[in-house]
């Protein structure tokens, strides 16, 4: 069996619907949780439709927060929905919030960078990021990459850029743990500010070891002070679209074997 748990879907910024997502995954993986931004209506559909697909679905969400002015992403897995009436109203506040944002940065895309950017579009999403205001940029006609979006405009700490939560980690980790989720931190690699072991001594459950954005020996770095720690790890292509240019293919990344095993039976415990 394999297992990719970091997918996100048109409920947040990634390219696929749900559905196409499923078909997609159940060509390599027999077990996926879909993970969108501050939501989980499309980690919900899935699980209604995965018999579809001969693919089995955890409830998941990444949830987005800020610890020492550097985002912190961290992903909450679900063994059932039963007890998610609190988190679910927290990202509804998060939801809410990405518009004020989104308009924000409009308005400083205009001043910085001459960019009269119709939101209209972005408004109609169900959590809108900093990857749909890149894409609706270009489809806007203006001759940009997303790469070069996120380095010169949106990327942290770039004129553009405007954190997308004032919710820090150890909040979000609490409402997680009422929520009864296993708790693991979205790509350790990434930060730059934030010691992941710092992190994690926060009360999370384990780390995404296993990344497209990893060195060797970044896994084996994560992998082995999971195992010291007795923390369960992940594997995660944080998919967004085919072959974009910092996210894996869904299923590029994967848990199998035993590690597959162990992180399952931590999430439905």
């Amino acid at each position: 069996m394999r297992g990719d748990f970091h997918i996100h879907t048109i409920y947040s910024d990634g390219a696929l619907s749900v559905e196409e997502v499923l078909k997609e995954a159940s060509k390599s993986l027999d077990i996926i949780s879909i993970t969108d931004h501050d939501g989980l209506t499309g980690a919900k559909k899935a699980i209604e439709i995965a018999d579809k697909y001969s693919i089995k679905v955890i409830l998941g969400v990444e949830f987005s927060t800020e610890y020492l002015g550097e985002s912190v992403h961290i992903l909450g897995y679900f063994k059932n929905d039963s007890d998610l009436k609190e988190l679910e109203e927290v990202l509804e506040k998060q939801r809410i919030n990405r518009i004020k944002r989104c308009q924000d940065i409009a308005e400083l895309l205009k001043r910085y960078f001459k960019i009269e950017l119709d939101v209209t579009p972005l408004l109609r999403l169900h959590s809108i990021t900093r990857g749909n205001i890149a894409s609706e940029i270009i489809s806007q006609g203006y001759d940009y990459t997303k790469k070069e979006i996120f380095e010169r405009m949106l990327g942290d700490n770039c004129p553009a850029y405007i954190p997308s939560t004032k919710i820090t980690t150890p909040e979000a980790i609490e409402i997680l743990k009422r929520a009864k989720a296993t708790i693991v931190l979205a790509h350790p690699v990434l930060l730059k500010k934030n010691s992941y072991k710092e992190l994690i001594a926060m009360g999370l459950d384990g780390l995404e070891a296993i990344y497209p954005a990893n060195l060797s020996t970044d896994t084996k770095r994560f992998k082995h002070y999971a195992k010291q720690k007795g923390l369960v790890f992940t594997a995660g292509s944080d998919f967004h679209d085919f072959d974009d240019y910092k996210h894996g293919n869904i299923g590029s990344i994967y848990l199998s074997g035993e590690e597959l095993d162990l992180f399952i039976k931590k999430v439905m415990e």
